[in-house]
């Protein structure tokens, strides 16, 4: 199977501290590491160690970071043949700052991946001709998404949408959106977006509540709706009911790439006409395991890892709602 990520690729910088400073104050860290990360290379090389053939299309800087990403996230198995270099300008850098039990707080400076726009999606047109998946964020501009998403309907791939990081957007692909995965913050942000006005929030953990709030989405023309919920698992919603699926039980390291690995996941098994519910085992799974291990791009599974993982775990049976 051939897939498209049109998506961010960044250089990650990262420091390991105690406890996550307080607002003014300072941390001394340690194990300083930098690596690939961006939710499109996250997710492309994702897909990549799950076995698909994976093109990126990204806008890289002219830096010596960007320069050292591309190699890397070539070796990893992505092609970059469609990628754009930016002479001007640098590449995206984000700073991670990790505590002990894996939860971390970043800081993103995207540089280049602001730039990619329609006309570099066009440049990459031939590729939608033979692929079965594209896969979104919103960590680069609305008309690059929008383009690749016109492409894709066109040649009749599936379409998923990780709504993250979070910004406003044009509702308009939603009409396009085959997957949307949304996570707890998205989703409030993304329905007070659209409806001006709150509608749920973030911190709700009723699944009725939020299945109810999240249905106004259908309205736009998603098709089916995926909800990240953490700890807790994830939150199938349809027209009429819901399923809630728990999580494998693992020791937490590193949570950066959980959601990239779980969307990857996820749309890897859709694009392949999988049932959806067995989709979102399979993505489980995959999250689990990047979650037990340090670093974002380092961290994503294979195939053969999942497969075994799935096979020696057992995910609790998914909650039904009315």
């Amino acid at each position: 199977m051939n897939a498209i990520v049109v998506g961010s690729a960044n250089t990650d910088l990262v420091i390991h501290v105690e406890r996550l400073p307080a607002e003014g104050n300072t941390a001394v860290g340690s194990g300083f590491r930098s690596g690939p990360g961006g939710k499109g290379a996250n997710q492309a090389v994702c897909l990549a160690r799950l076995g698909v053939s994976t093109h990126l299309i990204a806008r890289f800087g002219n830096d010596g970071f960007s320069s050292l990403l591309r190699e890397e996230i070539a070796r990893l198995g992505v092609d970059l043949s469609s990628a754009v270099i930016d002479r001007k300008r640098n590449g995206g850098i984000v700073f991670i700052i990790l505590d002990k039990q894996g939860n971390n707080t970043m800081v993103a400076d995207l540089g280049s991946n602001l730039l990619l726009d329609a006309d570099d999606i066009t440049r990459g047109s031939k590729l939608f001709t033979n692929s079965k998946l594209l896969l979104l964020q919103l960590e680069v501009s609305d008309s690059a998404n929008n383009r690749a998403a016109e492409y894709a309907r066109e040649h009749g791939l599936k379409i998923v949408l990780n709504p993250a990081p979070m910004r406003p957007f044009d509702a308009s692909i939603l009409k396009n959106t085959d997957i949307l995965t949304p996570n707890m913050q998205e989703l409030e942000a993304l329905l007070r977006n659209l409806k001006a006005k709150p509608m749920i929030g973030f911190e709700e953990k009723d699944p009725v509540k939020i299945a109810e709030a999240a249905r106004e989405l259908f309205a736009y023309g998603v098709r089916e709706l995926v909800i990240t919920l953490g700890k807790r698992g994830s939150l199938l919603v349809k027209e009429n009911f819901s399923l809630l699926f728990g999580t494998y039980q693992v020791n937490q390291v590193d949570a950066t790439a959980a959601g990239d690995s779980f969307t990857a996941a996820l749309a890897c098994m859709y694009a392949g006409d999988s049932d959806i519910a067995e989709c979102i085992s399979f993505a489980s799974a995959a999250a689990a395991i990047t979650i037990t291990r340090a670093g974002a791009v380092y961290s994503l599974p294979t195939l053969k890892e999942v497969n075994e993982f799935v096979k020696k775990n057992t995910l609790t049976t998914p909650e039904y709602f009315s």
